[in-house]
C-alpha cells in the first residue's frame, strides 16, 4: 500500500536524504545540507541498484539411452588332458 500525505505543496522539494520538504528555488536541504534537485530535472542521489536477475531453470533431463546389447555367449574350454 503506498502512503500518500493529504496534499501535496507544488512549491516545495523534498529532501532525498532527509525527507525535509525545501523551498523549489533551494539547491541544498537546509535541514541536512544534501544536494536537492528541482522537479523535472536530474535526480540529485543515484538510484538504488537493480535486483538481481531470477536464476534459470534446470536443464531438463536427456532421453533415455537404448539398452546394451548382450553379450555373447563364451567360447567352450577344451577338455584337459
Amino acid at each position: 500500500m503506498c502512503f500518500r500525505p493529504a496534499t501535496a505543496n507544488a512549491n516545495t522539494v523534498s529532501c532525498p536524504m532527509c525527507g525535509h520538504e525545501n523551498p523549489i528555488s533551494a539547491t541544498q536541504c537546509e535541514e541536512c545540507g544534501f544536494a536537492v534537485s528541482t522537479p523535472g530535472h536530474a535526480p540529485a542521489a543515484p538510484g538504488a541498484p537493480k535486483a538481481p536477475g531470477a536464476p534459470g531453470a534446470p536443464k531438463a533431463p536427456g532421453a533415455p539411452k537404448a539398452p546394451a546389447a548382450p553379450k555373447a555367449p563364451a567360447a567352450p574350454k577344451a577338455p584337459q588332458a
